[in-house]
């Protein structure tokens, strides 16, 4: 599958064949879950890259203009969140993480635009830059990003 280590693969496969699934339903299911990949239905989690630091974004100062747009984006959590159980996810997208009917994070405080899980938030969140992305600021497309 593409976008994916092997060795997640190795994993995936290992798993089906403990359910004792024969060589054949193993590749069907596999390519389904591809399909499933391929049409954003479906994620799998798994480790991050390791070593790529935090974003040191000043988020606090760009929320009256940004009012917390990132807090409505979809991602897949890490293994580890999930497990974890800390970070809410969506049940009908397992390991995604979980958007409120108004489609903001669960974790954003809405009166204070703050996150409610600063020190454990997800890893995706951590590393987020916001600043030259033209979903949050339009302006960045023109120019290097907000002040």
């Amino acid at each position: 599958m593409p976008d994916r280590p092997s060795s997640l693969d190795d994993e995936i496969r290992r798993e089906l064949r403990e359910l004792g699934l024969p060589d054949a339903e193993q590749d069907r299911l596999l390519a389904a879950m591809e399909a499933l990949l391929e049409m954003g239905a479906a994620a799998v989690y798994g480790d991050e890259e390791p070593g790529v630091p935090d974003a040191s974004v000043d988020c606090e100062r760009r929320l009256a203009r940004c009012r917390a747009v990132c807090c409505t984006f979809h991602f897949a959590l890490t293994r580890e969140e999930a497990e974890r159980g800390r970070i809410a996810f969506d049940p009908k997208r397992p390991f995604f993480i979980r958007r409120d009917e108004d489609g903001y994070c669960p974790h954003l405080d809405r009166r204070t635009l703050g996150c409610t899980v600063w020190e454990d938030r997800p890893l995706r969140c951590r590393r987020y830059d916001c600043r030259d992305d033209p979903e949050v600021w339009p302006e960045a497309a023109a120019r290097s990003g907000p002040d």
